[in-house]
């Protein structure tokens, strides 16, 4: 999460970008030279200096220049000022920066997945036709019925589980709110305006609470271990989310079945879900 009061002092964008680059090095590194912010920005080593001056100025006490090691060393006072310090998005943004030896391999891996693709061109009518609020006549492959279909729609918004995108769409001929996932779209048509843009979407605006706690067959000490794994509090944890995602977020925590309702344990009989 950004700080934007910090960042509002610093005018330019890329000023800012290679401030929170030095910040998230000091934090989870520990250290920073020069070097680092010329191969990550391709900027040279004047503009990097006066960026880690600058950094040093408005974050007072959080590191030091180390002259054996001509680095930046992070102090046992360092925190940061710009953002909320996370691991996730601050790897995604430097792991390059947080290799030693290329000899060791990649100091982050992913995991490896299909790739879902779509035509662009699809991708573009379909976020075009949604923030102009206009309807679109697509032809669209349904798992259901194993053929391509001829429908008309009203892109509203896009939905991602993690592993692909859907659009969410009015649609014409069944007259409600429903998701189509982009790579199945064989064909998207001329747009024109929608005669169902008053419609409102309460699935995608509405909240729910998905309540979960460990498998409760599990012995004492794995359910202990996946309390602290999920940031369970009194053996729970409660996950909020829109209602229109509610069955994407089960089904990436395990949860599958022909009947989705609670109580159900997950695949790996870890979780339970209990409402």
């Amino acid at each position: 999460m950004l700080n934007m009061s910090n960042l509002k002092s610093i005018s330019a964008w890329s000023e800012q970008q290679r401030l929170i680059f030095v910040e998230r090095l000091l934090y989870w590194r520990g250290s920073i030279n020069r070097k680092d912010l010329c191969e990550h920005f391709g900027i040279s080593m004047p503009q990097a200096t006066k960026d880690l001056v600058a950094y040093t100025s408005m974050n007072s006490g959080a590191c030091s220049y180390d002259v054996r090691q001509k680095c930046y060393v992070a102090s046992a006072r360092m925190r940061t000022v710009f953002q909320q310090a996370d691991f996730g998005e601050a790897m995604h943004d430097m792991a390059s920066a947080m290799m030693k030896d290329e000899g060791e391999g990649e100091f982050i891996l992913g995991m490896t997945r299909p790739q879902r693709t779509a035509n662009l061109a699809i991708f573009r009518k379909l976020s075009l036709a949604a923030y102009r609020n206009e309807s679109v006549e697509a032809s669209y492959w349904s798992i259901r019925s194993g053929a391509s279909v001829s429908r008309r729609m009203s892109p509203r918004a896009f939905g991602y589980d993690g592993l692909r995108w859907h659009v969410r769409a009015f649609c014409h001929n069944k007259e409600q709110f429903l998701d189509f996932v982009i790579g199945r779209f064989e064909s998207v048509g001329k747009a024109e305006p929608s005669p169902f843009s008053d419609r409102v979407d309460s699935d995608w605006i509405e909240n729910v609470d998905l309540q979960l706690r460990p498998n409760p067959d599990l012995d004492a000490g794995k359910q202990r271990a996946l309390e602290m794994d999920y940031g369970m509090e009194d053996g729970q944890c409660i996950l909020t989310v829109r209602k229109a995602m509610k069955l994407y977020t089960l089904r990436r925590l395990g949860f599958v079945g022909e009947s989705m309702a609670p109580p159900m344990v997950n695949e790996l009989q870890e979780l339970e879900w209990i409402a």
